[in-house]
């Protein structure tokens, strides 16, 4: 479904500025975004949204759950298509290249905090850092 059908359908309106702004995130393959990032594309087609609309329209989109946000260890908070498989992620702090980690990985991850801490259920919204191996 597409965002601005999903946007439309719960009853919000569709601006330009929206309609762009998804466009963005969902032709981004799984790409990563900072907010800065996703307001430079806009400008690019736009030059009158603001960073504002920018703000509020991934808020909407990541309440919908068609978007996810992660935030960096010293960096700003990154956006991208919510997928069904565990999306957690590693930033090379050298170079910052973001990795996917696998779902074995997150899997493994998730089961040894559940146990340790007697959790149901394991959620993040963070990101990982560390060196690259081409670093």
């Amino acid at each position: 479904m597409s965002f601005v059908k999903k946007l439309k359908d719960n009853g919000y309106r569709i601006s330009k500025a929206r309609e762009i702004i998804c466009d963005i995130l969902e032709s981004s393959g799984h790409s990563h975004y900072s907010v800065d990032e996703i307001h430079t594309k806009t400008q690019t087609i736009d030059k009158t949204i603001d960073l504002t609309t920018v703000y509020r329209t991934l808020e909407l989109l990541e309440e919908l759950n068609l978007i996810e946000h992660a935030h960096q260890e010293h960096g700003s908070g990154i956006y991208y298509k919510k997928e069904k498989n565990n999306s957690i992620h590693m930033t090379c702090y050298s170079c910052n290249k973001i990795f996917d980690v696998s779902n074995k990985t997150v899997e493994k991850i998730n089961y040894e905090l559940k146990r340790d801490l007697n959790f149901k259920e394991v959620r993040n919204h963070f990101i990982y850092s560390g060196l690259c191996n081409n670093c």
